[in-house]
């Protein structure tokens, strides 16, 4: 391992936290559009049940940033415990962050019935929207230059 790879695979801790909200805008804004495009363009209602047997209410604008911000720091506080515990923290984080977005299409695609099958695509896609984005600017903009 060369000196250069070696330093690759430093996780300053110390910056993590300000890459880690860069992270969340810079995934929020490609899906608040890709949110509008789908909802107003394609007329995907993204209609839910609040807390799953409600009454069906327009999904609102903020829940997306919500469902992006909860995972965007579970995401930067798993980079930073690997950063202290393994030897090449990307690569493992790269592999869970893999491992988790398959996982995530789980309950996107498991809500109710009544549900309609584009609001559940539609979500999906948002999964695919924002994952490489955080994990891309965690893994560049996380590491030791």
């Amino acid at each position: 391992m060369t000196a250069k790879t070696k330093d690759e695979q430093v996780v300053p801790i110390s910056k993590l936290w300000w890459v880690g909200l860069l992270a969340v805008v810079a995934a929020a804004i490609p899906n608040l559009v890709y949110f509008w495009i789908t909802k107003n363009v394609f007329d995907i209602p993204y209609l839910i049940a609040r807390g799953g047997t409600g009454p069906m209410l327009p999904l609102p604008w903020f829940m997306i940033i919500l469902f992006i911000l909860v995972p965007t720091i579970s995401a930067t506080i798993l980079l930073a415990i690997l950063g202290k515990l393994v030897s090449r923290p990307f690569l493992v984080f790269w592999i869970i962050s893999g491992v988790v977005l398959v996982l995530s299409f789980i309950p996107t695609f498991s809500l109710p019935s009544n549900i309609v099958n584009s609001t559940k695509i539609g979500l999906g896609l948002m999964h695919v929207i924002a994952a490489p984005i955080v994990v891309g600017v965690l893994s560049t903009l996380g590491r030791k230059k």
